[in-house]
Order: C-alpha cells, then sequence, then structure tokens
C-alpha cells in the first residue's frame, strides 16, 4: 500500500497547496476580501469531487479531461493575484476537484473490493496531504515578512513549474499536440504519476522554507537560477540512468535461472516495486513463489519452442521502443525497432512465427481513437512476415474493406499458419480466423476481444465489454466447435489481459492492484469448478513453458 500512500499524497498536496499558498498570499498583503472567495471553493470542492469523480470515471476521455484541467488550472495559477469573487472561489473548486476527483476514483474501487489497506492508505495520504497544506500555511504566516514573502513566491513558482509539465504531458497523452507521443514518453517521470513529478509535490512543502531562510537579494532570479539547476540536476540524473543501462556486459543472468528453466516453469514480467522492477523473471510451476529475476526488462514477453519476444520501452529524452527475440538460454538475437508502445506479444507453440501489436496511438484498448499496428514475425531470421491490415479479411463470403480496421490480440495454433485475432470496425470487436500462408482473415465470431486458444484447441478463452465503463471486461469462454459463449464464472472481476493457458481446465490472467503499477496472476479453472485464486503476486504476462 506504500504506492497507493504516495500517490495519493502526491495528487493531495497538488490539490491543498496552491489554496494554502494563495491564502498566506491574500492575508499577508492585507488582501483579506479574497479569502472568503477561497473558502467557499473549498467547501463547494467536497460534493462536486464525488460528482466529478462520478463523471471522470464513466468517461472515455479521461485523458482529455485531464488535458483541459490541467490547463485551466495552469492559466488559474497564472492569472491568479488577478482573480476576485465568484471567479476566484471557482479558481479554487479547479485547482482541487482536478485532483481529489482521481482520488476520489481510487476510493470507490477500494470499496468496491472490500479493501481496507486501501481505503485507510487513501483516506490517511489525503488527510495527511491537507494538514501539511494547513500546516505550512500557519507556518509560514508566523516568518518575518521578507522571508513569507520569499516562501510564498518560491511555492508558488514550483507549483507554476509543476502544473506547466503536467499540463505538456496531458496534452500530449490525450494526443493534442504535434509529436504527442515522443512527448508523452519524454515526459512521463516529470508527470504527476512519475518519480520526479511526485519529488516536486514534496518540495511544494519543503523547498519554500529554505527560501524563507536565504537573505533578501533578487527573489524572482534565485528562484529562476534554484529551479534551472534542480531541473539540470534531474536531467542528468535521468541521461548517466539511461547511459548505465546502455552500457556494454550486461549484467549476466543470476545461476538460478538454467535450472528453473530447464524444468516446466513460469515466464512473467515482475511488477513489485523493487530493484527487479519490470524484470523478465521465470519461477517453477510446481512452487510459483520460488522466483529469480533475468537481465532482460520486458513490458510483455512470450515464448514458444526455444524462442521467446521481449517487447522493451527505452525510456529517455526521447523513448524508443523494440522487440528483442531471445533463445532458450535468454541470450538475445535479435532486435526489432517497433513504431509505437508495446500491447501484446505471442510466440506460437512451435516457436517459429511471433506475434507484435503496438499502439499508434492511445495508450490501451479503452482509449477513444486508439489505433494498433500488429506483426507476424519469422522467428527465426526476425524478418516481418506481414502487417496482418495488409491481410484480405472476408465476412459472410464477400471481402471485408472498411478503412477503419484495428488488429490485435493475436494468439496460434500447433500448427503456426493458423491464428486467431481480434479485428475491431466501426466500434464493433469481431473474432478472425487467420491463414498465414493464405494472408487471409475470416470472421467468426462477434464481441471479441484478446483472444487465447486452449493448448487442445477446443476452447477459447476472451474478454468483452460488459458495462459501459471504458475498463469494464468480464472474461468469456468459446466453444470453437460450436462457436457458443458463456462467462468464465470462476472469475467476476474486471480483467483487462490476454489470458494464458496453464493447462486445458485454467486460464492464468494479470489483475493491477488499485492505483499501483503493481499486478498479480490469477488461475481460474474454466469449467466452473471452483473460484478464481491468486497463483503469483507482483507479476504480469504470463507464460507457460514445458
Amino acid at each position: 500500500m506504500q504506492e497507493l500512500f504516495v500517490r495519493t499524497l502526491s495528487q493531495g498536496l497538488q490539490a491543498f497547496m496552491p489554496v494554502a499558498v494563495y491564502l498566506s498570499y491574500a492575508r499577508s498583503s492585507g488582501r483579506r476580501d479574497r479569502v472568503a472567495p477561497v473558502r467557499l471553493g473549498l467547501v463547494a470542492a467536497l460534493p462536486l469531487t464525488f460528482l466529478a469523480g462520478s463523471l471522470f470515471q464513466s468517461s472515455a476521455r479521461q485523458s482529455q479531461w485531464e488535458a483541459v484541467l490541467a490547463a485551466s488550472a495552469l492559466i488559474a495559477a497564472w492569472q491568479a493575484a488577478r482573480l476576485t469573487g465568484a471567479i476566484l472561489a471557482a479558481a479554487a473548486v479547479l485547482v482541487v476537484v482536478r485532483q481529489t476527483m482521481e482520488i476520489d476514483v481510487v476510493l470507490r474501487a477500494a470499496f468496491t473490493l472490500g479493501s481496507r489497506d486501501a481505503i485507510v492508505s487513501s483516506v490517511g495520504a489525503a488527510a495527511t496531504a491537507a494538514f501539511a497544506a494547513f500546516a505550512w500555511g500557519r507556518a509560514v504566516e508566523r516568518l518575518p515578512a521578507a522571508g513569507r514573502r520569499r516562501a510564498i513566491a518560491a511555492c508558488a513558482s514550483l507549483f507554476v513549474v509543476q502544473a506547466s509539465i503536467y499540463t505538456l504531458h496531458e496534452l500530449a497523452e490525450a494526443r493534442l499536440l504535434p509529436w504527442s507521443e515522443t512527448l508523452h514518453a519524454a515526459s512521463e517521470p516529470y508527470g504527476p504519476e512519475g518519480l520526479y513529478g511526485r519529488g516536486l509535490s514534496v518540495a511544494l512543502v519543503v523547498v519554500p522554507f529554505a527560501f524563507a531562510a536565504i537573505g533578501p537579494i533578487r527573489i524572482r532570479r534565485r528562484v529562476v537560477a534554484a529551479v534551472a539547476l534542480a531541473s539540470a540536476a534531474v536531467l542528468f540524473a535521468a541521461v548517466a540512468q539511461r547511459v548505465a543501462a546502455r552500457s556494454p556486459g550486461a549484467t549476466p543472468h543470476p545461476p538460478a535461472v538454467p535450472a528453473i528453466a530447464a524444468s516446466p516453469h513460469l515466464l512473467f514480467r515482475h511488477t513489485g516495486l523493487d530493484a527487479s522492477y519490470s524484470a523478465m523473471s521465470l519461477a517453477p510451476l510446481e512452487r510459483p513463489s520460488a522466483r529469480v529475476a533475468t537481465s532482460l526488462e520486458c513490458d510483455r514477453v512470450s515464448f514458444g519452442d526455444g524462442r521467446g519476444i521481449c517487447l522493451q520501452s527505452d525510456r529517455g529524452v526521447f523513448t524508443t521502443y523494440r522487440a528483442v527475440i531471445f533463445d532458450r538460454n535468454f541470450a538475445k538475437i535479435g532486435t526489432l525497432k517497433l513504431e509505437g508502445s508495446p500491447s501484446r506479444t505471442r510466440v506460437s507453440p512451435d516457436g517459429r512465427v511471433g506475434a507484435v501489436t503496438v499502439f499508434l496511438a492511445g495508450h490501451g484498448y479503452n482509449a477513444t481513437g486508439f489505433s494498433t499496428r500488429t506483426s507476424l514475425i519469422d522467428m527465426s531470421t526476425g524478418e516481418e512476415l506481414g502487417d496482418l491490415e495488409q491481410f484480405t479479411a472476408w465476412r459472410d463470403g464477400a471481402r471485408y474493406t472498411a478503412r477503419d480496421i484495428n488488429l490485435w490480440g493475436v494468439t496460434f495454433g500447433q500448427n503456426s499458419n493458423v491464428f486467431f485475432a481480434t479485428l475491431g470496425s466501426q466500434n464493433k470487436n469481431y473474432l478472425v480466423r487467420g491463414d498465414l500462408g493464405l494472408r487471409k482473415l475470416t470472421f467468426v465470431h462477434n464481441d471479441v476481444e484478446c483472444p487465447s486458444l486452449s493448448p487442445d484447441e477446443k476452447s477459447i478463452v476472451f474478454k468483452r465489454r460488459v458495462a459501459p465503463r471504458p475498463d469494464a471486461w468480464r472474461l468469456y469462454v468459446l466453444d470453437v466447435k460450436s462457436m457458443s459463449d458463456r462467462p468464465l464464472d470462476a472469475e467476476s472481476r474486471y480483467v483487462d489481459d490476454q489470458v494464458e493457458w496453464l493447462d486445458n481446465d485454467h486460464v492464468l490472467y494479470a489483475i493491477q492492484r488499485p492505483s499501483s503499477a503493481a499486478s498479480d496472476v490469477w488461475v481460474a479453472p474454466t469449467d466452473g469448478s471452483g473460484p478464481s485464486r491468486l497463483f503469483l503476486s507482483e507479476a504480469s504476462s504470463p507464460i507457460v513453458v514445458r
């Protein structure tokens, strides 16, 4: 719950610190007529938080919401000294609610899941942030006049810097800027969820007191210099980290890796927030807790008969993406540059063909207007066999020629020439059967996303949207012979993943923890013989290797 506490604390400080700064400014400058509107805005923010949280949670355009609110908050902060009356109260509501509505969304999820720890962490972090802002305002008002002015100016300047970065990040995420993909990835560490972005939230409380202790010489110049130095230090640290990551002589795999790989095991991405975060890892199927991390970092991973694919994001000043092909000893044997952020990958059971899906626009299948590219790869040479959108699609015996086709979620049969995938077109999703040799796709079923074919090729488990919420997917089981489907009764939660078959009767899938980068792998029987259960904590992208 530490990750949830830190994130919520950061959001709370971004909501309450600007209000504390403005109240201190109004009182110290003799403009007490501006105190009442801000207090009114604070009172109004409470009920509006629940309303905005509900609307935000159900919206399919969340990134656009965040972009508009971030830009509006930046304008409000920049013009705060000129605002009065009702406009000032509205600005206070805007600055607070744009953050507290996200806290409200997390709390709703925590109550739905019945997670007492998540509820305590969220409420505790929000209360801590509110108290810190209140205490900050009282402490600053007790400073001498010159120190008080410097502290207020420093905090206001830091907030404007943070709000500017936030606005750029959210506008890029909403695809409202040129080169949005590049800008979003580059600003990710400095955005609201990034390590440096959260550090700026804490700096709002701490740094102003350091400025208050500095002598009264050219406050504007000092603030600009401090921000420039801090930015340079952060940039240097980020560049140094990337140089170290790219340096030759990568860390060898731990000695335990070959021993685990010699028996049936699970390949997965480690999601624990520790030194092995994002590492491709292994665990024996008979004892999943005996895990070990390799030196490969992956966003997604797949493997089949001696060949595997690891999708990677190289996050530097400009983020790039690639697919690394590796052998049974986890040694790199090839690299492919990707045109977008990693989404899905699969390798055929015979290890001959791989599939890679990337997002060209959008960051998830719950986004409006997302665009994907799915390529098939010759695993022996690393060469691309074709873009699925170049295959001919056939529906009810006629050629399907719509221009808005997206394809993703490939799953292979035992014969790598045959595969299934999701075809999205005209706001509907379909299951298509692919023939690699004929470069042909045939419509076979409706309303299917991210299919996964069982080892005996009798069943397909897939996800289906069941509610208007953007992430409201449930798992379903499709009988390949009869083409009849039913819900997977063992799992009633929303699942946004392409499942992996543990055997012909059980599937594995990842569920992300609320408001956390960590996720866990669960297992569920497909015949309704029992409930789902936790299979492996702090893991995602599971692949069974026998």
